[in-house]
């Protein structure tokens, strides 16, 4: 940034001098109920205009003005939304502890303890409409395309899913029962 302003110093006062007034009291306007210093808005809005010299410079007169007003207020409005999130959020924040370097044993779900061999037997029960719909179904097809191939619609493999589904966890909860009251003792 100093670099910018050592080549170009006297050509962004020039271009960009003339609209301080300008910033100043659009600055003041906006922070009139205080909170915010309107010499550090215009100074943020400064800094921006000389990080987007290369573009400025290329601009009209009056689209300049423009560019600094609308970053002027937009900068204003981020401070704002700063604020008010430090009041409201400021007291409820708790100070941040390090990080706890053990970690608890992992919880495992029941559904991990089933194996391969346990689901393949559950899937090999299903009733004919449902155990086609089902394996079409874990091979990517989709509804739509599963409904095509076994002469339905696609509300129909949709039920027969959700069934598939529903008669596969009753088949399987108790051995993952089972094997839950194995680990835990």
């Amino acid at each position: 940034m100093r670099h910018t302003f050592e080549e170009h110093g006297q050509e962004f006062l020039s271009l960009i001098g003339p609209h301080r007034p300008l910033l100043l009291g659009l600055a003041r306007k906006l922070c009139r109920n205080g909170g915010t210093d309107p010499e550090d808005l215009v100074q943020d809005t400064l800094e921006r205009a000389l990080v987007h010299f290369e573009r400025l410079r290329e601009c009209a007169d009056g689209a300049r003005r423009a560019w600094l007003c609308t970053t002027l207020q937009r900068r204003f409005l981020d401070l704002l939304r700063r604020q008010r999130t430090e009041s409201f959020e400021g007291p409820h924040l708790e100070l941040v502890r390090a990080p706890v370097l053990m970690r608890e044993p992992r919880a495992w779900r029941p559904w991990e303890h089933v194996t391969e061999e346990q689901l393949q037997h559950a899937i090999s029960c299903l009733r004919p409409p449902l155990r086609t719909a089902f394996e079409l179904h874990t091979q990517g097809l989709r509804y739509k395309d599963i409904a095509a191939r076994l002469a339905t619609t696609s509300g129909t493999v949709g039920f027969w899913l959700h069934q598939a589904r529903r008669e596969l966890k009753a088949r399987l909860r108790p051995v993952s029962g089972a094997l839950d009251e194995v680990l835990a003792a």
